[in-house]
């Protein structure tokens, strides 16, 4: 039992850490408003890499001396101010702010970028088991926004962060009454056009599109809205990807193998986080440690969990029996256009849904495994599989919610408008007399190629999900069919001799 005296050593020693930690968020507040209105002299990124620094390695040994599990409390809101009543009262919410602001301010930044994003992205990992409701909702796009102002180099340390520490902790989180999203769930389209846009790397697409998978039941819903309402860049990545990862809803429909080159060639394997890794470097992490005691205590600058290749797990478990260790859902080797359980006995082999859960993913060597449609009943009925996280075909259009059906047709209309001729202009559009007095012609940002798949998207989007009935909605109707002559009409030209 602690005494008088001993209360108050700690009481002292809280406020003294306050007081630092205060005068440091200060500190990056002054180097924010001289980045921004370029007050001189500059701050350099590496002196603020410094002072950043300090937080995570603070943030973490405060972490250590916690007792409960913040990570495993993070999963439910309810558990939000029992989590918070566990640390010392620092001012988390000014050194996120102060995080975001500099985040903002890094193209002002003259030399020392790549250590200051290096610690901006270690600082906000250590701080999201610090964080309330609020900024937790938002951490995941402020993350994905580094791709859009962090240097190239930096990108697949953001992919990273972004799949392995930060969305598993919340896009999930349950909130008590709240049956709609999450506002951080809410945000997945918006962090997928941030990436998709801004990085030019298909492998990370991939990751974070595969680690959204695995979490999120209606994904497809944020990748239409994409391709719906997004920018051009991350339009065409997100409608090859619709193509390239879910069960075609009609195989009869276009060659998918000829249509599609491999995206995942070139992805980065996430490595084994333990310190004295023997195999650092090289050893794949396999498995996944959520005490935070431990992962501090075997990675000292990295935020937990603690990452582990299956060497550095046994070693550990060995040292600490009662640990619990779980298997790591390792990335789609390859994406099958039949069914992968072998012992499935249907007569229709072909894909129908693809799953993400750990027990199904253990029959394929812990990557995610696609069903024919007979497996898939069989492993997900009412009596198992309820809480898989499983995609399967697009359903026909007039069979889904509203919200989904809107995205769809507003996708359809904007593939079919990419459409431009590639033998000759289209006469509507060259008229010289229709031209600006003073106009400059740019670049096509999008190759005619792809202008061309992008189409041929919408059009197969269009044949297999929209065959119209008698309660098809007029307005729908009509919009396609516009766009449709629109689309015929552009690409028309293309093939005139």
């Amino acid at each position: 039992m602690q005494g008088p005296q001993d209360t108050m050593q700690y009481s002292v020693s809280d406020s003294e850490l306050s007081l630092k930690v205060t005068a440091k968020i200060r500190s990056l507040y002054d180097a924010q408003l001289r980045l921004q209105h370029n007050i001189q002299p500059l701050p350099l990124g590496t002196d603020i890499a410094n002072t950043v620094k300090y937080f995570s390695q603070t943030l973490l040994s405060v972490l250590k001396d916690v007792p409960r599990s913040p990570l495993e409390m993070l999963r439910d809101a309810d558990n939000d101010g029992e989590r918070m009543g566990l640390y010392p009262n620092l001012d988390y919410k000014s050194l996120f702010n102060a995080l975001s602001g500099l985040v903002d301010s890094t193209p002002h930044l003259q030399y020392g970028t790549l250590p200051f994003g290096q610690a901006i992205l270690q600082c906000l990992g250590c701080l999201l088991p610090f964080l309330e409701y609020d900024m937790i909702d938002n951490l995941p796009f402020l993350v994905a926004y580094c791709v859009a102002m962090f240097p190239v180099a930096l990108h697949q340390e953001i992919l990273h962060l972004l799949s392995y520490y930060i969305l598993p902790f919340t896009i999930t989180r349950k909130y008590a009454g709240m049956e709609e999203e999450s506002q951080a769930s809410q945000s997945v389209a918006a962090i997928i056009m941030m990436v998709f846009q801004h990085s030019n790397n298909p492998a990370h697409h991939c990751q974070l599109l595969e680690c959204l998978m695995s979490m999120k039941q209606w994904v497809v819903k944020d990748i239409l809205c994409v391709i719906a309402y997004g920018t051009w860049g991350a339009r065409l990545s997100a409608a090859k990807l619709l193509f390239y990862y879910w069960p075609p809803f009609d195989a009869k429909l276009f060659d998918r193998k000829g249509l599609l080159c491999k995206f995942s060639n070139d992805l980065v394997p996430f490595l084994c986080q333990r310190d004295m890794c023997p195999n650092a470097g090289t050893a794949e992490a396999a498995k996944v440690c959520y005490d935070h005691c431990i992962s501090v205590t075997f990675a000292s600058d990295s935020p937990p969990p603690l990452y582990l290749c299956i060497e550095c797990a046994n070693e550990i478990h060995r040292e600490h029996p009662n640990q619990r260790f779980f298997d790591i859902l390792h990335p789609q080797q390859q994406v099958s256009m039949v069914c992968e359980n072998k012992n499935c006995r249907s007569t229709d082999k072909a894909a129908y849904s693809i799953c993400f859960s750990n027990e199904c993913a253990s029959y394929n060597g812990n990557h995610p495994i696609r069903y024919c449609q007979q497996c898939h009943g069989n492993r997900h009925n009412s009596r198992r599989g309820g809480d898989h996280v499983v995609h399967t075909r697009l359903p026909l259009a007039w069979q889904m919610d509203s919200d989904m059906q809107t995205n769809l047709v507003e996708a359809i209309i904007s593939l079919l408008k990419e459409a431009k001729p590639i033998n000759m202009e289209d006469p509507d559009s060259s008229t010289e007399q229709l031209k600006p007095p003073l106009s400059v012609d740019l670049p096509d940002p999008i190759s005619v190629e792809d202008r061309q798949l992008l189409g041929r998207y919408g059009v197969w989007l269009m044949v297999g999900l929209c065959t119209p009935n008698p309660d098809t909605p007029d307005e729908i109707l009509g919009r396609l069919l516009s766009v449709l002559f629109h689309w015929f009409h552009v690409t028309s030209f293309s093939y005139t001799g």
